[in-house]
């Protein structure tokens, strides 16, 4: 956990203009915008690695379920989670 909020906070700390977001354009990539820019900025997949993404998406569906927003279907858990897979960062 401390991982992750290092690397949002670096992150955030930078202040340099955002990477655009790999796939720009793709099912994949509308979807992760859509649903996880709905409460806060898409981060850049590359920010964590492919396991924190899982750790962070699950936690964020537990999030969604106590502020009473609908969570992720399996359909789009698995497709969000793939396409962050596939662009995450490297530990």
């Amino acid at each position: 956990m401390i991982i992750v909020v290092t690397s949002i906070l670096a992150l955030a700390l930078a202040g340099c203009k955002p990477a655009a977001l790999p796939e720009a354009g793709s099912v994949s990539e509308q979807l992760y915008v859509d649903r996880c820019g709905r409460c806060h900025t898409p981060y850049h997949p590359k920010a964590l690695t492919a396991a924190t993404w899982e750790e962070q998406v699950e936690s964020m569906q537990l999030k969604m379920s106590q502020l009473g927003i609908s969570p992720l279907s399996d359909t789009e858990r698995l497709t969000i989670l793939n396409y962050l897979r596939r662009n995450a960062g490297r530990e």
